[in-house]
């Protein structure tokens, strides 16, 4: 519909240009509540009336008798309430224009657009809660992918940070390993789950090993050892089980950023000289932070320390740099070496701070999406607001925070990954996890749980199926499940996972967006034609009944908006439109199919016009699948 509605506005330009000063984004439209006020409307009259300084009703009846005689799409062209034009398409144009557009795409962007997401910390397996924030940036992606845009997906790694040093002291200090048997360790991400739980119970006993944590932090800091070579070591091989967990749920990245590069590498002076020549970066006048250099915060009016006293750098002095790296505003660049490669073939990149033969270009975007949960809205709009005084109107508006929040548990799934809740708790809508305290769900458990619980239902519904098949079949169920549950709530509204929940086959959930493609390949598997769809003849919807037409309109209109709603969703920084675009078309496809026969269809040119409907939608919903990342299973 994008695309539809720019060739119609670029159309009303040429008509009325002679009379009026427009431009075609001057012109937005809307999908009216019911058919009767139209297919599209536009406020167009509003805007002409306000520059000329007229009422907009006359506008609207002054241009309206032009506006219909220059287009043939349109049966009816009217004016209503103060100035607003609806337009209604002519019953044939919907199917002629989606047949003759099957498979248009939108146009190629040159700009690279950076989405970071996921940013987990290299200090034991992933939890659940990573989970939500990996599925929404990498649908993300690939939303901005299907838009055109050239797309770089990084992934953040806080690896100096006081968390690594929690299971550093509790391998080297509590446990009184060296480096040669913590390599001997399996399944070392695992490992150091109970390791990180164990250290925090012992900070609260003991005051001292919070002192000792912090020595251990600046010896790493300080690159010494064994700290220092502990740390690199847990570090890569979490990382490395973090990206094989979610390579399984179909999560892939470009680069992979280090904080201890940036740290090396010294960005952040070369972004102070930046900052402090612009006079954003200055020293503070406040006694209490003198020697302090500060940011005024203009949202709280007060001054935020980036420089410590001592000269050491703050959390916010660090992601500054980050982010002026990203958008092309830092002088310099990081080394790179190849990390690991996906079974696609596509490279996977990490930072270094020196030199390594890596042929790769990184960063440099005009805007960046940042995946990050709510609670650090703080500093990402400290950082959008030093964008914005570097580039007034411009980088602050690129440097978006995705945010989201946190996801808990149903008090039933609490019970079925095995723990055990107090009375009081079991009534509870959800139950908030917490690493510190043990009481979180790794991600990689979930997972298994999940595909558990998929095979049983496969082999109910099939159980004749072959193992493999139906372990392969429970494995893509369990994998749309997850992504679409993770992505159909508002991202500002608190989740809580439940495996009945996420696994039905009926309802808003994934399995129930894959029943319905698997019906729609099944009928096209019986045809001669399996594609189904035919672009020539059968086209005269006046073949069908009112009721059937309706339907059968509503449907095309519906499935020319896909492209708008997925650029909607962006705009919106809410991904749960396209999850919940995606149902309403299969919920409207399913009321179809159950409505009106189509194989048995007697009549040749009514199954035809049935068959290029469910053709179309089954070429939309593919397309969709491939942005919410479900994959489509043989059979279910």
């Amino acid at each position: 519909m994008k695309y539809l509605q720019q060739q119609i506005r670029n159309r009303l330009v040429s008509l009325l240009k002679d009379d009026y000063e427009i431009d075609p984004d001057d012109i937005q439209f809307s999908i009216p509540p019911e058919r009767k006020f139209g297919d599209l409307s536009t406020t167009l009259p509003f805007v002409i009336a306000k520059r000329i300084r007229e009422n907009p009703r006359q506008v609207g009846e002054a241009i309206l008798p032009g506006i219909r005689d220059g287009f043939d799409m349109f049966s009816e062209i009217d004016l209503a309430g103060g100035g607003f034009l609806n337009f209604l398409f002519k019953k044939h144009f919907f199917l002629n224009y989606l047949l003759e557009n099957q498979g248009r795409l939108p146009k190629a962007r040159p700009e690279k657009v950076i989405v970071e997401h996921t940013s987990i910390n290299p200090n034991k397996s992933a939890h659940i809660g990573h989970l939500r924030n990996s599925c929404l940036g990498d649908i993300l992606s690939r939303a901005l992918r299907f838009l055109g845009y050239r797309v770089e997906v990084q992934n953040y790694i806080d690896d100096t940070g006081v968390q690594v040093a929690d299971v550093v002291w509790g391998l080297l200090n509590w446990q009184k390993l060296d480096l040669e048997k913590i390599r001997e360790i399996d399944n070392l991400a695992h490992y150091l789950w109970d390791i990180y739980s164990r250290v925090h119970q012992l900070m609260e006993e003991q005051d001292h090993i919070t002192l000792e944590i912090r020595e251990v932090l600046k010896r790493i800091e300080n690159k010494q050892e064994p700290e220092s070579e502990v740390s690199d070591y847990i570090s890569r091989e979490v990382l490395g089980d973090h990206i094989r967990l979610m390579e399984t749920v179909g999560i892939q990245y470009d680069l992979l950023v280090r904080e201890s590069d940036i740290i090396d590498l010294d960005f952040f002076t070369r972004a102070a000289e930046i900052l402090k020549e612009k006079k954003i970066l200055y020293s503070s006048g406040d006694p209490k932070k003198e020697g302090c250099w500060v940011i005024k915060y203009d949202r709280e009016h007060i001054e935020k320390i980036v420089v410590r006293s001592d000269g050491t750098v703050t959390y916010i002095g660090k992601d500054i740099a980050y982010a002026f790296w990203k958008m092309g505003l830092l002088p310099g660049d990081f080394y790179y070496e190849e990390f690991y490669q996906y079974p696609d073939h596509h490279p996977l990149y990490i930072t270094r701070s020196e030199s390594r033969k890596a042929d790769a270009d990184f960063g440099r975007a005009i805007r960046s999406f940042n995946v990050i949960g709510k609670r650090q809205a703080y500093l990402q709009n400290i950082i959008s607001q030093v964008l914005d005084t570097l580039e007034p109107g411009n980088r602050g508006r690129d440097f978006v925070h995705f945010s989201y929040e946190m996801v808990a548990l149903t008090p039933r799934c609490v019970q079925e990954m095995g723990f055990e809740l107090a009375p009081e708790m079991q009534n509870r809508a959800h139950v908030d996890v917490s690493g510190r305290k043990g009481i979180a769900v790794k991600a990689d458990e979930l997972i298994e749980k999940l595909t558990e619980k998929s095979l049983v239902e496969v082999l109910s519904r099939n159980p004749d199926m072959k193992p493999e098949a139906a372990a392969k079949i429970a494995g893509q169920i369990a994998m749309g499940a997850l992504r679409y549950f993770m992505v159909k709530f508002n991202s500002n509204s608190v989740i809580a996972f439940d495996f009945e929940d996420a696994l039905a086959f009926e309802g808003d959930t994934g399995p129930y967006l894959q029943y319905t493609l698997v019906r729609l390949n099944s009928i096209f598997k019986k045809l001669d034609n399996p594609a189904g769809v035919s672009t020539t003849g059968a086209r005269d919807i006046d073949l069908l009944d009112e009721n059937e037409l309706t339907i059968y309109h509503e449907l095309l209109l519906q499935m020319s908006l896909l492209d708008s709603q997925v650029e909607f969703a962006l705009e919106s920084s809410e991904l749960s439109v396209i999850t919940s675009y995606t149902y309403g078309l299969c919920q409207k496809c399913n009321h179809y199919y159950h409505q009106f026969s189509i194989l048995a269809e007697k009549n040749p040119e009514i199954k035809q016009l049935r068959l290029n409907l469910i053709g179309l939608i089954r070429e939309k919903l593919l397309v969709l699948f491939e942005i919410i990342g479900i994959p489509v299973p043989e059979r279910m």
